[in-house]
């Protein structure tokens, strides 16, 4: 398979899952608006780095996770039940507008974001289960190639939306309302819709 492909895979998926709201866009978006985008610049570039190294572990560790678990048929099961979960949970959820982490620590914005994003671990598990959904449509993670390319497009695609909001802190603090409603919809949308591909391949 085309290793563009790989990239563009990941960068997108990282893209759609960066997009919500949660600990890291909020502090991204904070920075932006209390001491400019060019803190929120660099807190995204800091997050980044954790978001390439987290993707990497969990490729890297891909192959025995597999050999363990067994990428067959249960397993195709599974992701349709939760794509599903995601995308029914999202889109009925009630969307309620979040509030902005506070600033009670004060380190270089860098390092702000490199901690910040290295609380989020779940990054491994999600990642992990992404691959091996991948794996049965002949996308493979076993050279250092692919899973440097894809750990890669991980990377920026959550990066192109920790700028967003940055670059967008003032306009999103005033709508962040708006904004997480239809963004927890979208999300909702795309995972039923990833759901229903599943389904079909099971029958």
């Amino acid at each position: 398979m085309n290793i563009a492909l790989y990239f563009l895979i990941s960068f997108v998926i990282s893209a759609l899952g960066s997009l919500p709201t949660g600990l890291i866009t909020l502090t991204v978006m904070q920075r932006a608006v209390d001491a400019g985008k060019k803190a929120g610049y660099m807190l995204s570039f800091g997050a980044t780095v954790m978001e390439f190294v987290y993707t990497y572990i969990a490729l890297y560790g891909l192959t025995f996770f597999q050999e363990s678990v067994a990428t067959n048929y249960y397993m195709q099961v599974f992701a349709t039940v939760v794509f599903f979960g995601f995308g029914l949970y999202n889109f009925f959820k009630e969307s309620k507008p979040p509030t902005a982490p506070s600033n009670d620590y004060d380190y270089f914005d860098f390092g702000r974001g490199f901690l910040v994003a290295a609380m989020n671990i779940l990054i491994i598990p999600f990642w992990l289960f992404i691959a091996i959904w991948l794996g049965n449509y002949d996308m493979t993670f076993d050279t250092q190639s692919t899973i440097i390319v894809f750990s890669i497009g991980s990377a920026l695609g959550a990066l192109a939306v920790f700028i967003g909001y940055a670059e967008l802190g003032h306009f999103i603090i005033g709508r962040i309302g708006k904004i997480v409603k239809y963004t927890d919809k979208i999300i909702g949308v795309v995972f039923v819709i990833l759901g229903l591909y599943q389904l079909t391949q099971l029958v």
